[in-house]
């Protein structure tokens, strides 16, 4: 991926940090660095939820990146390690962030968790619950989906004229997670999938840690 003149990750998330405190329920931008739905998931009637008593289908591991051995993040119980030598920015009872430089590049991970009140959502809901009124992000390509501790994760990556992002998404035991990696434009391909593979080989529930 090539660079168009870059602005540090730093200030955009900062940025984003700032808009979301200051936004309240309006539907904005909030502190998870992306796209917060002000619309329930719920407002397409083809998307109802269901609820229901069972977890997502475990799937056997198979090999993995190396988690990430750099500081803990973690939200509602929910814990992702960041690649050594960055650092955490935010930390909140919804989202932790942290910042890091990538060959004198900037990188970021956010890790965004809430619980949906009984809920259980679909992989295509909750890959949109961060979304502002249910709008992909710009640049959105939906991947092959990952897996976080076991459990089949949707995967997509977006594209704005700062920085590349990768993202994750997870309900689990009735909290929706997304783990969002970003990279400055140019961060080379290969390295901002290591990284990113890195961070969500390290993710962690309460389930994994019975």
């Amino acid at each position: 991926m090539g660079g168009r003149g870059t602005v540090p990750v730093a200030v955009s998330i900062l940025a984003v940090l700032a808009l979301g405190a200051c936004g309240g329920g309006d539907g904005g931008t909030d502190p998870s660095g992306a796209e917060t739905s002000s619309a329930s998931p719920t407002d397409d009637p083809t998307e109802s939820l269901t609820p229901s008593p069972t977890e997502p289908l475990l799937v056997p591991e198979t090999e993995t990146a190396e988690p990430a051995s750099g500081p803990r993040l973690e939200v509602s119980d929910i814990r992702v390690n960041i690649p050594k030598g960055w650092y955490q920015t935010f930390d909140s009872v919804v989202v932790d962030s942290a910042l890091g430089r990538v060959d004198g590049k900037s990188g970021g991970v956010l890790l965004s968790v809430v619980a949906t009140g009984g809920d259980v959502l679909t992989p295509k809901q909750a890959e949109k619950y961060f979304w502002t009124r249910g709008r992909k992000p710009k640049g959105y390509e939906k991947q092959d989906d990952v897996l976080m501790g076991g459990l089949t994760s949707g995967y997509y990556t977006a594209r704005d004229k700062y920085y590349d992002m990768h993202a994750a998404t997870l309900w689990e035991d009735n909290h929706v997670t997304k783990v969002q990696v970003n990279f400055d434009l140019e961060v080379p391909d290969e390295v901002q999938q290591e990284l990113f593979q890195s961070v969500i080989a390290s993710y962690s529930s309460p389930r994994m840690r019975l």
